[in-house]
């Protein structure tokens, strides 16, 4: 009987792929070249879903990347952050391609980008264009596969969206893998609410698992629970000859074989990205970085993912429940962990929350304001995902700042959705600096740009999370340090100049690399500190002059000027 059920849920899984798949176009792979991914569409990431797949190319850039339908290239952006170099490509059938982390673009790309970066004097761009300015067809040559922007190793980030720009699951349009990999099954929890209870605690419960060949259970066996509890469940996927841990496809539970719970990642809107931190046990991850995706919805959750949304059991002594996670990728592979819930006697204490004067009641239904001595934060409605309770209190033991106390608001385990905005009075001695900057102050004394203006007599910033705040003096100018070059460096067919940038205190705001006194391209990689210089025709044969001029978000510049010397290539 179990294994015609089984027959049976793998029929509609395969029956509701086709009907998905019948709703878009197939289209071609990006690449030519066997494909393995190393993310997977709507996997967890840090304050977002992950919006397309990521596809290997072996550890190399230079890989070439192709368009996989008519259309015109509707957008490119180049930029030391996020998606780097990218070419968005919108498709004569309404949906959107994305290539991000591009090496280089063709060589139509690259002059109408180029001209572009001229113009205007900088590297970074965000250019939309008109249908008839670059035409491209199915199988045209668009560019190379890189590490850019906040790449975290050489791959192509591939992406497809609908008409209104909402990313939707590569695998609907034809994309495939070879995947006969059941997804793996890290741990549940169980989350009791108020004057409720799990094992004797009213506190979150976690638990290891047994995975024997018939699926996992609960290491610990019978969960005792009173009152009312939500669940969590932390989960990967897996595909043939990959390591990667990647996302899975849906989650059901169920609760004596009635569904409670569903969620199901195959498209969403950017709109709703941040929300995971709704979806996820926020305050799991942020203290042991693992994540958990809960089943308990927060009032202020929008996010359109979820199916069924109930998500809670409620016992009573004596009473039990037989409970089941699904777990599912898109084709088809399937785990189960199942455990038993027995009805506990009600606690005769719980844990006492005492909220005093130090604390903000934020019930999410209007705008807050927290007033200490010399600091302000302006908390918006439904800044939070629920109601929360946040503390807010100046400290006086922390030293070289430039504020009279650092202020601790909130807490970093509390999820924050909308931008925070603060202001900060500088200490006397410093009310007269056009150096000030707000920091936030990590556990081992770090300090941590948050950027800010001066604006009254006080340096204003948002934020979107919680911490220690203070104000910090940035005197210092940028470090610029020539990597394969210095003074009077002969050029013959060196075709890039490198140089080290950093700033440690404010960061970096601007980069200009001049030849001769004419603006060039500087392009910047942030995450490994370099600007460099691709060699072009503004570098003529003899001496040129060469300045680099940087500047911190305080207005701190640094200018190196060197003399560089091209000199004809041998015969």
């Amino acid at each position: 009987m179990r294994f015609k059920f089984l027959i049976c849920i793998l029929l509609i899984v395969n029956l509701l792929n086709a009907q998905d798949e019948a709703r878009y176009p197939v289209y071609p792979n990006p690449v030519k070249f066997p494909i393995y991914l190393s993310a997977t569409f709507g996997e967890l990431r840090n304050n977002a879903f992950h919006a397309g797949v990521d596809i290997k190319t072996g550890g190399e850039i230079g890989k070439k990347v192709y368009a996989v339908a008519d259309g015109y290239v509707s957008r490119i952006g180049v930029s030391p952050f996020g998606y780097g170099n990218a070419v968005y490509v919108t498709h004569n059938d309404g949906f959107t391609s994305v290539y991000a982390h591009l090496e280089s673009f063709n060589n139509k790309i690259t002059k109408y980008i180029r001209n572009k970066q001229f113009e205007n004097k900088s590297f970074a761009q965000n250019v939309f264009l008109e249908k008839d300015e670059i035409p491209v067809k199915v199988g045209d040559f668009l560019g190379l596969s890189g590490d850019t922007g906040g790449s975290g190793g050489p791959h192509l980030h591939y992406e497809l969206r609908d008409a209104n720009q909402r990313p939707v699951n590569p695998y609907f349009f034809g994309f495939k893998i070879k995947d006969e990999v059941k997804p793996g099954i890290n741990g549940i929890a169980l989350y009791p609410k108020e004057n409720s209870s799990v094992n004797g605690k009213d506190e979150a419960a976690y638990f290891e698992l047994v995975n024997d060949k018939g699926g996992y259970s609960v290491k610990d066996g019978e969960i005792k629970v009173n009152g009312t509890v939500f669940f969590g469940i932390s989960t990967y996927d897996q595909a043939n000859n990959s390591n990667n841990k990647n996302g899975v496809h849906s989650i059901e539970l169920f609760a004596d074989n009635r569904l409670i719970f569903s969620i199901l990642f195959d498209k969403y809107s950017y709109d709703e990205t941040r929300y995971i931190n709704s979806l996820i046990d926020y305050k799991k991850f942020v203290n042991d970085k693992i994540r958990y995706v809960r089943t308990e919805i927060d009032e202020y959750n929008i996010l359109d993912l979820y199916g069924k949304k109930s998500g809670c059991v409620t016992l009573k002594e004596g009473q039990k429940a037989e409970m089941k996670f699904v777990v599912k990728d898109y084709f088809g592979n399937i785990s189960t962990v199942r455990f038993n819930l027995v009805g506990d006697k009600p606690l005769t204490e719980y844990s006492d929350n005492q909220y005093g004067r130090s604390y903000y009641r934020v019930d999410g239904k209007k705008e807050v304001e927290v007033n200490l001595d010399g600091f302000t934060a302006i908390i918006p409605e439904k800044a939070f995902y629920r109601f929360e309770y946040v503390l807010a209190r100046q400290l006086d033991t922390i030293g070289n700042i430039a504020s009279d106390y650092a202020y601790l608001v909130g807490s970093e385990e509390i999820p924050v959705q909308k931008n925070i905005n603060i202001r900060l009075r500088p200490a006397e001695k410093y009310a007269s600096s056009d150096k000030l900057y707000v920091v936030s102050i990590t556990k081992d004394g770090k300090f941590v740009s948050q950027g800010g203006k001066m604006a009254d007599g006080m340096v204003c910033t948002k934020v979107r999370s919680f911490g220690t705040f203070a104000l910090a003096e940035d005197y210092l100018a940028p470090k610029v340090t020539p990597i394969n070059f210095k003074n009077n460096t002969k050029v013959v067919n060196c075709k890039r100049l490198k140089i080290n940038i950093k700033d440690a205190e404010s960061g970096i705001e601007k980069y200009d690399i001049y030849i001769n006194g004419k603006w060039v391209i500087g392009a910047y990689d942030a995450k490994n500190d370099l600007l460099f210089y691709d060699v072009d025709e503004n570098l003529k044969i003899g001496n040129n002059k060469m300045e680099i001029v940087v500047r911190d978000c305080v207005g701190n510049e640094t200018r190196r000027t060197y003399n560089i010397i091209r000199e004809r290539p041998k015969k």
